[in-house]
């Protein structure tokens, strides 16, 4: 029926499941009631149960032979000016201040940071916080 069931949250599982089985799967408000947060392992494997009998996992290697395998194409693009104008900010900034951290767990939170920091600077500048209103004023 689907080959993605759950996206978002236990609502949609409900409206599949009454959708296929509306006797067994009759009130949202009791689904949600044991299922809806998910917080335990208890939960997950009860509720992996519950569905065992309606779901059918096959990988395409199982089902069809004839797709030919991924083809992935690298394309290199260099950064704007204005990229790498805030991507050495970004580095050089960072840089400096990791330099007086030393070797423990902060440090590895500001590199994780600046990683983040840096993709986005890659990926689109108006993703750092900021970024479009210093723009667009100018």
């Amino acid at each position: 029926m689907t080959g993605t069931p759950v996206q978002n949250n236990t609502e949609e599982l409900f409206t599949l499941l009454n959708y296929i089985e509306p006797l067994k799967f009759r009130a949202m408000d009791k689904l949600l009631e044991r299922f809806g947060d998910l917080k335990n392992a208890n939960q997950v494997q009860a509720l992996q149960t519950l569905l065992r009998p309606h779901f059918l996992r096959r990988l395409k290697e199982e089902v069809e032979d004839s797709i030919p395998p991924l083809e992935e194409t690298v394309v290199e693009v260099g950064l704007t000016k204005l990229q790498t104008v805030y991507y050495k900010g970004i580095y050089g900034e960072n840089k400096y201040m990791l330099s007086k951290l030393g070797t423990n767990s902060a440090k590895t939170i500001h590199l994780n940071n600046m990683d983040i920091q840096l993709r986005k600077c890659c990926n689109h500048l108006y993703l750092l916080k900021g970024v479009e209103e210093e723009l667009e004023g100018k």
